[in-house]
């Protein structure tokens, strides 16, 4: 994502001219390293399913680590596998569940679409089943009618439960495969289990009951309606059967394991809303010990990054333990996928975290952070989230792309929520599939739609967003930037960068082909036009000119200063460049001209049109190397304040922002000579407090 940048206009032409040529023909300026925000900011565990052996040995999907975990009945953590990277065998995208069976585990590796098998007793990788699959969310192992062994994938998006032997031959489906609620129809399944006659039971998410199946796949009956009452459920996620063919369930959002006989009655629950010990936050998935007809419990709290332990108690159930239960550290991150920077704050989107933070941009010190795992009503929860961007129509909002929510959602600097969202997910014009970056153009906001392959230009100046325009053709859109009157989109599967017009979304050419990979972030520099592109999948950075030729490329593949592993968005703001560096955990500064950091510094003060008030502040020019960049915002939304800046020895400005109703106004000029500069502030119409924020070389 870029910061949008203000058209400059230049009252000092011959000036910039000439400074323009005695920069023609020389070197490209390699980025020079100026800071690192962040680092790894992992929970212990972000518990999305798992199972538990004859033995008492836990086993845990880390889906927010991409790992899989295997802990001691003590809680000893015994092994880890799993590296973030390329798919390959031992490795994991976001794994999601998994299953022990005679000294195997079986994990349903969601993002590679496969299910990985590895050794139990020490998590070695053996060979994974050939089979690919849409959305492998839930695994368990259970017995088919004869008693032999089975292992049943849940898909969410066939609406199907289905059946393989365990080297993965394809055996059955269980549910007709249609979204529906009436017999034999499944919405949106997370998990299964069978008992011991071999009868399947389906958490049916979507339709908050449990769905029983023959053997065969025959319907057999129901249980649950949506509520929280015994026997009711709110989005019923993971499902184990004991010794004793009792049904367990984590019942998600009502925060609690229920168990019931095999004919669906109610018999008890375990646990409540929370994050203490014994609660959920988000629970997810239930095992129970085998071969046991009063079995231990355990309990999977994604988001509340724990697995919580019961044991039979005199009739009812006690918490013995805890697994995990170590959080996110404050400023850092686990995925850091989006930036966005003005002269006050920089936004950073800590998507793994579900979680939006904040920093002081001159001091890069941590301010707070918002959001949590949410979806549907709550307008503050998040699903993987992937960007963020300051509102150009009021600069006090920012918008988060809630990326797997399919929506957009509006905050206060501070995270409150506006209560404005656009969207949900779905592919009707209005409706996002998988939003993964933002871009504000003015009283816009520009939307790469990834999934739906298109780019979005919305209305956000007041009440009801409406869209502007629609453009189509591209093949997973990744990234947006503005500049100029010209919309820059990272069109990754096409390896290139695709050029659209703001005003109508008209496609204007393309560059990067033959060069690009896999684009998946890009910037534009106010100062020269140049575009800065993440060329992800081959950790490095790509400059192109305002043509679109290749001017260098920069950093390659490690975690030092200049090295990247998976290099995301970016942002330029105040000479500066911003990479996320996402794999890494952190954002990456570096200066776009010699000499390093610079100097910032805010200003506040108050304009009143009627009394011709203005206000000045200088800033002294050591290095001009760098640009002199300028972010002016006001909080009376029927004022119009102008800036300007004077250079040293005149009262005669040298450069204006575009004057505009809409807010903010943003300057950037290349001085030529050191010296004392002036920013000057003045109210056109009406009358209001102010912020400017500058930065420059110092």
């Amino acid at each position: 994502m870029a910061h949008r940048t203000a058209s400059v206009v230049l009252l000092a032409a011959a000036l910039l001219l000439s400074s323009a040529a005695a920069g023609a023909g020389a070197a490209p300026t390699t980025p020079s390293y100026v800071a690192t925000i962040g680092g790894s900011g992992h929970a212990q565990m972000y518990g999305s399913g798992g199972d538990v052996d004859a033995a008492g040995n836990l086993y845990v999907a880390d889906t927010g680590n991409d790992q899989v975990k295997k802990y001691s009945p003590a809680g000893n953590l015994l092994w880890n596998v799993g590296v973030r990277g390329n798919k390959s065998v031992g490795n994991f995208d976001n794994p999601r569940d998994l299953a022990y069976l005679n000294g195997k585990l079986y994990v349903a590796d969601l993002g590679f679409k496969r299910v990985q098998v590895l050794d139990a007793a020490t998590g070695a990788a053996l060979p994974a089943w050939s089979e690919s699959f849409p959305s492998a969310i839930g695994i368990s192992a259970g017995v088919d009618v004869n008693g032999n062994n089975i292992i049943l994938v849940t898909e969410d998006v066939l609406n199907q439960t289905r059946i393989y032997t365990p080297t993965g031959t394809f055996v059955r489906a269980i549910g007709s495969g249609v979204n529906g609620s009436g017999p034999g129809q499944l919405s949106a399944p997370r998990d299964a289990a069978t008992d011991s006659a071999g009868n399947v039971y389906v958490a049916d998410y979507a339709n908050n009951r449990i769905a029983k199946f023959t053997p065969n796949g025959t319907w057999i009956t129901s249980w649950g309606t949506k509520g929280g009452r015994n026997g009711q459920f709110r989005r019923p996620y993971g499902i184990d059967i004991d010794a004793a063919n009792n049904v367990w369930v984590a019942d998600n959002t009502n925060h609690r394991i229920q168990e019931f006989t095999s004919s669906g009655n109610y018999l008890r629950q375990i646990g409540s809303a929370g994050t203490g010990p014994g609660q959920f936050f988000q629970l997810r998935r239930v095992a129970v010990t085998p071969g046991d007809t009063t079995p231990d419990v355990y309990g999977f709290d994604l988001w509340g990054n724990k697995v919580e332990h019961f044991a039979p108690n005199g009739g009812g159930y006690s918490l013995v333990s805890t697994f995990g239960n170590i959080h996110a550290p404050d400023d850092k991150f686990n995925e850091a996928t989006g930036v966005a920077v003005d002269s006050l704050n920089l936004f950073v989107a800590d998507s793994v975290n579900q979680r939006m933070q904040r920093f002081a941009t001159t001091t890069r010190s941590w301010q707070g952070h918002f959001g949590l795992r949410g979806w549907g009503a709550d307008l503050s929860g998040l699903n993987w989230p992937r960007d963020i961007a300051i509102s150009g129509a009021d600069p006090s909002k920012v918008w988060v792309a809630d990326t797997k929510n399919g929506r957009l959602l509006e905050f206060g600097r501070d995270g409150t929520p506006s209560g404005r969202a656009i969207g949900e997910q779905g592919s009707a014009l209005g409706d996002f599939n998988r939003p993964s970056a933002l871009a504000p153009a003015g009283n816009g906001l520009l939307v790469a739609d990834t999934f739906n392959n298109r780019v979005q230009l919305w209305n956000v100046s007041a009440g009801t967003p409406t869209m502007t325009w629609n453009a189509t053709g591209f093949n997973r859109p990744l990234d947006v930037a503005v500049s100029g009157g010209i919309v820059y989109v990272a069109d990754a599967n096409n390896h290139r960068v695709v050029k659209l017009s703001l005003a109508d979304g008209s496609t204007l050419g393309s560059f990067g082909g033959g060069t690009l990979h896999d684009d998946e972030g890009l910037a534009v520099n106010p100062v020269d036009g140049s575009i800065w592109v993440s060329d992800t999948s081959s950790n490095r950075l790509v400059q192109f000119s305002s043509s679109g030729s290749v001017v260098q490329t920069f950093g390659s593949a490690g975690t030092g200063n200049n090295g990247f592993d998976d290099p995301t968005h970016l942002e330029v703001f105040g000479g500066l460049l911003y990479v996320c560096d996402t794999f890494n955990d952190r954002v990456q500064v570096y200066s776009l001209g010699a000499g390093g950091g610079g100097a910032a510094k805010t200003f506040t003060g108050s304009v009143d049109a009627g009394g011709q008030v203005s206000d000045t502040f200088t800033i002294s020019v050591t290095d001009t190397s760098r640009p002199i960049t300028a972010d002016l915002q006001w909080m009376n939304a029927s004022a119009n304040l102008n800036l300007f800046l004077t250079p040293p020895g005149t009262s005669t400005p040298i450069a204006q922002a575009a004057s505009k109703n809409a807010k903010p106004e943003q300057l950037s000029f290349q001085p030529t000579v050191p010296g004392t500069y002036r920013l000057r502030v003045k109210a056109a119409a009406g009358n209001s407090s102010f912020t400017l924020g500058a930065d420059w070389g110092g």
